[in-house]
């Protein structure tokens, strides 16, 4: 319970990520919750941005987030045409192809939105932080002791 409080009082939990620094008198953007949170926190913490470029980052981000929704809906119609395939007793590359083909345009629309996101991230950085997560990354993928890549 000691701990739990002191926690509270800290930087972590009402400073400057808690309750007193985000929301709309602030300026500043939230992450959402669970680890994505505590992910995205630390490591800008780590960086020391500003309010200005976590805005940005966050909303970089957030539009890679947008994705989910057509991978989900993907992922729908895909099981859909497996099942009709199965049922139809004919498994083969032709039964699948439309399926495949529209796999090769999400993973297209995929990439495009991962490059921008990432560009306008890294836009946000200044060149010391650019080479804070260029050193985080080529650590075999590993931040904080924990995996992240």
């Amino acid at each position: 319970i000691g701990l739990v409080k002191v926690l509270r009082r800290g930087r972590g939990w009402h400073g400057r990520w808690g309750h007193g620094g985000y929301g709309p008198q602030s300026g500043r953007t939230g992450f959402g919750g669970g680890p994505r949170r505590w992910f995205m926190r630390s490591i800008l913490e780590r960086l020391e941005t500003t309010p200005g470029q976590e805005k940005a980052i966050v909303a970089a981000v957030d539009e890679l987030r947008d994705n989910r929704a057509l991978v989900r809906e993907e992922t729908e119609q895909t099981r859909a045409d497996l099942a009709r395939v199965v049922s139809g007793g004919l498994v083969d590359d032709a039964a699948l192809e439309e399926t495949f083909a529209r796999h090769d345009r999400l993973l297209a629309q995929l990439r495009v939105a991962f490059v921008e996101s990432l560009r306008k991230a890294t836009e946000a950085l200044d060149e010391r932080q650019r080479k804070q997560v260029a050193d985080l990354l080529a650590r075999s993928g590993r931040f904080g002791g924990r995996v992240w890549v």
